[in-house]
């Protein structure tokens, strides 16, 4: 994953992945949500559980271990911008991802009794908004890091 990746910039193979499968995800879940708006719900949860697993893979797979394999010392020459854009992405991505899981397993009544709750479209619009606000300023932070 360490190797030059396929987008035509300094990234690596494992950032262009991440980066195109954070937007197929972006897209896939517009696609669930736009599921929901037509009433077709069936449809609408299996996307958006397939697009969270996929989501998890990624950050699992490929975005976590590339952000313990920095050295702070390597990357002193990046602009203030960078740390912010990073800085960013990297909180308000764990609280989409940990949100969007819940919802995710509130979706499928996988939480205890407790935790439900009743009107599901709020929870779920805030997923959908956190996650792609993560996504944008991870775009960004490809675009700083690597453009």
């Amino acid at each position: 994953m360490h190797g030059p990746g396929f987008l035509g910039t300094a990234a690596s193979l494992g950032a262009d992945l991440a980066l195109v499968g954070s937007i197929i995800v972006a897209l896939t879940f517009s696609l669930g949500a736009w599921l929901a708006w037509r009433g077709q719900y069936r449809a609408h949860g299996l996307v958006q559980t397939g697009a969270a697993l996929v989501n998890l893979v990624l950050v699992l797979g490929l975005m976590i271990p590339a952000l313990l394999a920095v050295d702070p010392a390597e990357n002193v020459d990046l602009p203030a911008t960078a740390f912010v854009f990073m800085t960013g992405h990297e909180i308000l991505g764990a609280v989409a991802l940990l949100f969007g899981l819940f919802v995710v397993l509130r979706g499928h009544e996988l939480v205890p009794a407790r935790l439900r709750f009743q009107n599901y479209k709020p929870f779920m619009r805030w997923a959908y908004g956190l996650y792609l606000a993560a996504t944008l300023i991870g775009v960004a932070v490809y675009l700083v890091l690597y453009t």
